[in-house]
């Protein structure tokens, strides 16, 4: 059987580039909405909600994967999701719909948090910016 001769140099990584991620919010401010979210058991019976865009954008010209998700609200941590499949390819933008729901009806801030690995095996983090959630009436 034939095979290819070894130079014998070390192979190259699948890409020379690392991911890079711009995390942004759209809009931002983001607006009182006060519709109800009605999918969300831990939302039920309040009435001061918030809907925006958060829009993932790869940059540095590799894929990457996002495996977990941390959210804060108010500057603390809301959500810590785990076991995401969140695909960039490089150059590729996602957006994601994002809510929040409070009993109250003052400004807000929120944050989130995405982390997981490009097409090399490197960690990626990357933060978003601080949504500004207007409060009702304003």
């Amino acid at each position: 059987m034939p095979t290819s001769p070894s130079t014998g140099a070390p192979s190259s990584p699948a890409s020379a580039s690392f991911a890079s991620v711009q995390v942004s919010v759209n809009p931002n401010p983001v607006p009182f909405s006060g519709a109800p979210i009605t999918d969300a058991p831990e939302c039920k019976g309040y009435a001061f909600t918030w809907f925006y865009d958060t829009v993932l954008q790869e940059t540095g010209g590799n894929s990457v994967t996002f495996t977990s998700r941390v959210d804060n609200f108010d500057g603390k941590l809301a959500n810590n999701l785990t076991g995401l499949n969140i695909v960039l390819g490089p150059h590729d933008t996602v957006t994601l719909r994002t809510r929040w729901c409070s009993g109250a009806s003052t400004s807000h801030t929120a944050q989130s948090i995405f982390g997981g690995v490009d097409a090399n095996g490197t960690a990626v983090t990357a933060s978003g910016h601080v949504a500004q959630l207007t409060a009702a009436g304003k």
